[in-house]
């Protein structure tokens, strides 16, 4: 099982740790309802160091990614990065990445902890002859997201004032001796930003965050945001044969290039797909939907599963992702899901629209 290099403060905090996709990280720290309202009122700050990191560099980047992932590289400015995604030739999701471009010849890859030896070795499998260069940086950086409304000031006191990236920007900068990292994409969910340091360095950032105000939040904290807003975990709702396509996020691929499994998605595109990706939201405070519940109609048909629940503190009740027959796809439809031998009311939300 792997570490987070943080982790040693983490158990001194008195976090519940967990197992997450081969990592061990904090789960819950003061509690899920004080946890979520820091990171809506103040500034929560989360451990993201198992987020799989990679650095792509020398000649030839550019075009190299350009051909193997989906979104359109060249539009990306230096300094700036961009959703885009990795697909296998049949169009199923490898991994949703964020890529950041620091120049021609150096991009910076965030992506999903439990896709990391995949998109390795993917990489590694499609890199042309040359000097071009991937490297795995996921244990050699320690990472942490702060969101919320106080983020920006309290990053600015860590890093004394120096300037902070603009939306979905990538800066680095030296401080005390370390070489850090600061891009501002909203990992958690979250608008907000994120600082990537050396490993060793990792705890020393957290603790400075936690006394210039931030406060510690786990990962139950996480999932009740970003299912708040509907946002597809790679490992629960991208996974199997799922397309961005079926997931709503078609616009995430630019489909006047060739890449690996475009033709699939031009012909979805076109024809459509029988399931879409839909949030879904119970109307039951009993109800708690967990990944691989049944959805069916009101006539008790079966019409989906669900992919990841979690429970949101701000509706007071369930909230989750399932993939439904295009007809019932509608917001406001009335839908019921079986969980604990029961069957709980709940209606469409909306489909993922981040």
């Amino acid at each position: 099982m792997n570490e987070s290099p943080i982790n040693p403060l983490h158990r001194r905090r008195g976090a519940r740790m967990g197992a997450e996709h081969g990592w061990y990280m904090p789960q819950q720290f003061a509690g899920l309802e004080d946890e979520y309202r820091a990171s809506r009122a103040a500034c929560g700050i989360f451990d993201i160091s198992h987020l799989s990191k990679f650095r792509v560099v020398g000649n030839g980047a550019l075009g190299w990614l350009e051909g193997l992932l989906s979104n359109r590289i060249s539009r990306c400015l230096d300094g700036f990065g961009q959703h885009t995604f990795l697909l296998r030739d049949d169009g199923s999701i490898i991994d949703r990445l964020i890529l950041f471009r620091e120049s021609a010849g150096c991009f910076f890859l965030l992506g999903h902890t439990a896709t990391e030896q995949t998109v390795l070795d993917w990489l590694h499998r499609h890199r042309p002859d040359g000097p071009l260069e991937v490297q795995n940086l996921t244990r050699r950086r320690s990472g942490m997201a702060l969101c919320g409304p106080d983020c920006a000031r309290i990053l600015r006191r860590v890093l004394q004032n120096r300037e902070l990236p603009p939306p979905m920007g990538i800066m680095r900068t030296m401080l005390m001796g370390e070489e850090l990292m600061l891009t501002h994409t909203g990992l958690a969910g979250n608008p907000g930003y994120e600082l990537f340091c050396p490993a060793a360095a990792g705890i020393r950032f957290y603790e400075d965050c936690i006394r210039a105000g931030a406060i510690p939040c786990g990962s139950e904290t996480r999932e009740s945001i970003r299912l708040e807003r509907a946002a597809p975990d790679t490992a629960h709702d991208l996974r199997h044969a799922h397309t961005p396509v079926c997931a709503g996020l078609e616009r995430y691929c630019d489909l006047t290039k060739n890449y690996p499994g475009s033709d699939t998605l031009h012909t979805q595109h076109r024809r459509g797909t029988p399931k879409t990706l839909a949030a879904v939201e119970c109307e039951s405070k009993e109800a708690l939907p967990r990944r691989g519940n049944s959805v069916t109609d009101e006539d008790g048909r079966t019409v989906g599963s669900i992919t990841s629940g979690a429970f949101s503190p701000q509706l007071g009740h369930g909230v989750a992702l399932a993939y439904l027959l295009n007809r019932l796809c509608r917001p406001g439809t009335h839908l019921r899901i079986r969980m604990r031998g029961q069957s709980f009311p709940a209606i469409v939300r909306f489909t993922p629209q981040e």
